[in-house]
C-alpha cells in the first residue's frame, strides 16, 4: 500500500472513532461523512475508481443528506448530564478484540496461498470497468434502474410531505364556536 493508502487508513480509523465516541448525533453525522470519503479515498488508491465514486456519489452524499436532514428534523438535544460506565466500554472492548482475533486468523489463512501478481492479475482480467458497468445499468438494467430513481424521489416527496403536514388543534378557537377569526 502507498503512502495515501496509509494516510486515508488513518482518517478513516480517527472518523470512525468519532464516530462512536461524539454525544452529539449531529457531528457522529458528520463524522460518517468523513469516513465514507476517507473510505473513497482508500477504494480509489487501490485501483477501484467506479466504487470510489460510487462511494462518494450514494453514502457521502445522498444517504448522509438525508441522515442529516432527519436528524435536524428530529431537533436532537445533546445529552449533557449522562456519564458512561467504565464496564460497559471494557466490555465493548473486550467483545470487539475476541471478534477481531477469531476472523484474523482466517482472512490471513485465505490470502496467504495468494501473491499480489495473482491478484493484479485478476483485476485486470476482471470486466468491472466503468464502461462495463454503465452499459450494463443503462442497457438491461434500465427499467430497475428508473424504478430505484423513482423510490427515492417518492421518498424524498414524503419527507417533505412529513415535515410541512399542518397540526390538529382539537378543542374550541379562542373566537368561539361560531364566531369569526
Amino acid at each position: 500500500m502507498t503512502f495515501m493508502g496509509f494516510v486515508f487508513s488513518a482518517i478513516a480509523l480517527a472518523a470512525a472513532l468519532g464516530v462512536v465516541f461524539n454525544r452529539n448525533p449531529l457531528y457522529s453525522a458528520f463524522s460518517l461523512i468523513v469516513q465514507l470519503l476517507a473510505m473513497a479515498g482508500l477504494y480509489s488508491v487501490l485501483g477501484a475508481h467506479f466504487l470510489a465514486v460510487t462511494q462518494v456519489v450514494v453514502y457521502a452524499g445522498a444517504i448522509m443528506v438525508l441522515v442529516l436532514f432527519v436528524l435536524m428534523l428530529l431537533n436532537l438535544k445533546s445529552e449533557s448530564g449522562r456519564k458512561l460506565g467504565i464496564v460497559k466500554p471494557l466490555v465493548a472492548l473486550g467483545v470487539g478484540f475476541s471478534v477481531v482475533a477469531t476472523v484474523f486468523p482466517a482472512v490471513v489463512a485465505q490470502f496467504k496461498d495468494i501473491s499480489l501478481m495473482t491478484l493484479q492479475e485478476n483485476l485486470w482480467k476482471s470486466e468491472g470497468g466503468v464502461k462495463a458497468i454503465g452499459q450494463e445499468i443503462y442497457g438491461r438494467y434500465i427499467v430497475q434502474f428508473e424504478l430505484s430513481s423513482l423510490v427515492l424521489l417518492i421518498g424524498i416527496v414524503g419527507a417533505i410531505m412529513l415535515s410541512k403536514r399542518k397540526r390538529i388543534v382539537i378543542g374550541p378557537r379562542e373566537g368561539g364556536l361560531g364566531g369569526k377569526q
